[in-house]
């Protein structure tokens, strides 16, 4: 009888946990982060039966593993396609596309040509380019202004990082803590579901793994390996605000326990929602300095056309933008009172590239000579070294300290008479962004229609064509000064020859029937001094390119690449304009090239101003150089590009997680139906077993009643 009542007890009480642990699951069914769970029941031969009882947690550690890293995939791709959608809807619409106005410019520019002495047509232009300037510096503008919000989301995301990693800490030392026994318990058992809680909420905005040690806690490590919490200590997030780029933002993390240290962090380390805040800022902030690029581009093209050229008051044409410089670099180590500023150089807009620079001044391994060494930095931060071949030292007219950047349109000034050996002694080292910001600050810089110059400052006039049909043309002037063939006087502001310029081109036939295009300079008493000649092989065109100089010491002497000291084949462009012989030449045929004096209803020089539209003036590569139209093109087709990937891939793993959070709840979810079946089955159980107890009472009451 008393074996009997311990069977009925043990059962009733076992039964009863069974029970107790269905209505859990059924009770919490919709709760977030329940786990459902199972008691199972062991066998003991020694006793009544029944044995140990253990309560469990009942899900695939590996299929929550992989939930995790898909939540944090679907967290990077739609916060990295959040941030681009608007940028890439500036750049596109016509509303606030560059490409738009780039077109109602040059149309209007083209007008304007064909109607020279309007000022009607030269006042829309002058509205056309002013729209254009402020187009630009709207469209930086709204780009700045969302990289804003979407460094205040990253602000944001770290909060909820460190909080919930700080929550991570705590529970997970409580989890540390739990005996084997309180484990089971249904406090020990909501401490692990809270824990995997949190580490769900922190796998959406951060890609996170987990290792369990051998005492139950978790370890906590970034995508990256580099831990972020344990039971002993937990990591938070630190945003910072870049020294040398106050719109970018990067995040490093400090360990508070047991001791304070700081780890620098790159972008690529963080995954989830975090990363892809980080990945869209950098992409908005390229697209701000290609977009500088292409405004200093065009502003310079247009610049220098416009200065080789005669206004409608007679006057040389000047700037039509004002280009920012100098661009103030930022020094990223020391104290004292070294700087660095960048200029743009003028007619060198086609070698602007659209990166950031980075400058270190260090000696040579003799130990003697103090160099700077020039990184570019791209968007993602790469950094690639500058052919030392192509930086050079120089002094300006004051003193600064002037470093010359071949190939890159900028010159570097170190100004306050800084030596370079100071520099390289304090191993000074600067950063400084030329284009980010370029599209904002570039401005109008003429106010009255009669500033366009589109009037050539020089002429060419067929003098004797003998009998063939040769037509002398003029290709352009693309610079003037007192180096260039023509300069401009400094009081009447009129266009003239300066010494030995080339004005008279005549073909001459030697008597081996040899024929060349002989250039000479015509004195005012029509006294030829010869200069160079082009081989006849360049069939008349671009006759000043393909000119062997004859005397290097006139003035000015290009030599090779603008060295006096050379006497072999100039390769630079000699004077600041060019022209050509096309047709059939005959011997003896020639032509003047005149000051435009009267050029009032002349529009050479406008229409190589609207020749700009089709010209490669943006720097693609060494090699190439897009137009501005297909620059800007390139630029929102990448950008939009990037968006569409990002959606797609957002789709994707959109798809991936549904599938992997399906595969965890079926495990980890509570199934009522499942339910339902074991709470009636541990019912009848429970029944079964009190029946046992009442089968004993009525034992015994029938001994009691023998005796």
């Amino acid at each position: 009888m008393l074996d009997l009542l311990q069977t009925g007890k043990y059962g009733v009480l076992t039964q009863q946990k069974l029970l107790g642990t269905t209505s859990n699951n059924i009770t919490n069914v919709n709760t977030e982060g329940y786990v459902r769970q199972e008691t199972v029941v062991y066998t003991s031969a020694i006793e009544w039966g029944i044995g140990e009882t253990i309560t469990r947690r009942l899900y695939d550690k590996y299929t929550q593993r992989e939930m995790f890293r898909d939540q944090g995939n679907v967290g990077f791709y739609d916060a990295y396609a959040t941030g681009l959608n608007t940028v890439d809807k500036l750049l596109s619409s016509k509303d606030t596309s560059i490409a738009t106005q780039l077109d109602n410019l040059f149309s209007s520019l083209e007008e304007s040509v064909h109607n020279t002495t309007s000022t009607a047509y030269r006042q829309e232009l002058l509205t056309q380019l002013q729209t254009t300037v402020d187009r630009y510096n709207t469209l930086n503008y709204n780009i700045k202004n969302e990289l804003t919000d979407i460094n205040n989301k990253i602000s944001d995301c770290a909060t909820n990082i460190n909080d919930l990693v700080e929550a991570f800490y705590e529970v997970n030392r409580s989890v540390r803590n739990l005996s084997d026994r309180a484990a089971q318990t249904d406090v020990g058992l909501q401490l692990y579901d809270k824990r995997d809680q949190i580490v769900n909420q922190l796998s959406e905005l951060v890609d996170v793994n987990l290792t369990v040690e051998s005492d139950g806690a978790y370890s906590l490590y970034l995508g990256n390996g580099q831990l972020l919490a344990n039971a002993d200590t937990y990591a938070q997030i630190k945003v910072v605000k870049d020294q040398a780029d106050n719109t970018k933002r990067s995040l490093n993390i400090v360990f508070e326990v047991p001791a304070h240290t700081e780890i620098k962090m790159g972008d690529s380390a963080w995954g989830g929602k975090i990363g892809g805040y980080l990945a869209s800022s950098n992409e908005m902030r390229q697209a701000m300095r290609e977009l500088g690029q292409s405004a200093l581009a065009l502003a310079d093209a247009l610049n220098e056309q416009n200065k080789g050229g005669i206004t409608l008051e007679g006057t040389k044409g000047g700037d039509l933008f004002k280009i920012p410089e100098p661009v103030a670099g930022v020094r990223i180590n020391g104290t004292d009172n070294m700087s660095m500023s960048l200029t743009f150089n003028e007619g060198e807009g086609s070698d602007i590239r659209s990166c950031d620079y980075r400058v270190l001044w260090l000696y040579d391994d003799d130990g003697k000579t103090a160099r700077p060494h020039v990184f570019m930095v791209d968007a993602d931060g790469n950094e690639t070294e500058i052919d030392p071949a192509d930086i050079n030292q120089d002094r300006d007219a004051t003193g600064n300290l002037l470093v010359q950047v071949k190939g890159h349109g900028i010159t570097l000034n170190f100004g306050n008479g800084t030596q370079a050996e100071a520099l390289a002694n304090a191993r000074a080292e600067f950063k400084v962004q030329p284009t980010l910001n370029a599209a904002f600050d570039i401005k109008s810089n003429i106010t009255k229609p009669e500033d366009f110059a589109f009037a050539s400052a020089v002429r060419v006039s067929g003098e004797n064509m003998v009998d063939g049909n040769a037509v002398p043309s003029l290709s352009g002037v693309f610079a003037t000064g007192t180096d260039m063939g023509v300069d401009i006087d400094s009081t009447t502001g009129k266009p003239k020859f300066t010494t030995n310029a080339p004005n008279y081109i005549r073909y001459e036939v030697d008597t081996n029937g040899n024929g060349a295009y002989v250039v000479y300079h015509q004195a005012d008493d029509g006294t030829l001094t010869e200069l160079g000649r082009a081989d006849d092989d360049c069939n008349g065109v671009d006759i000043f390119a393909n000119t062997v100089w004859k005397d290097t010491t006139l003035n000015p002497a290009p030599g090779v690449d603008g060295d006096p000291n050379t006497t072999v084949d100039n390769t630079m462009y000699y004077p600041g304009y060019e022209v050509s012989f096309t047709g059939t030449v005959k011997n003896g045929s020639s032509f003047k090239i005149e000051i435009n004096t009267d050029g009032y209803n002349d529009n050479t020089n406008g229409n190589l101003m609207a020749g700009i539209k089709q010209e490669g003036i943006v720097y693609s590569t060494d090699s190439v150089r897009n137009s501005i139209s297909e620059d800007y093109a390139d630029m929102v087709s990448a950008l939009g590009s990037a968006v569409m990937s990002a959606n797609t891939d957002l789709k994707a793993a959109q798809a991936k997680c549904a599938q992997s959070q399906n595969l965890f709840s079926s495990t980890a979810g509570v199934n009522l139906d499942e339910e339902a079946a074991n709470l009636i089955r541990y019912q009848q159980s429970y029944s079964a077993c009190a029946r046992i107890i009442s089968a004993s009472q009525t034992i015994f009451d029938a001994l009691i009643s023998a005796i």
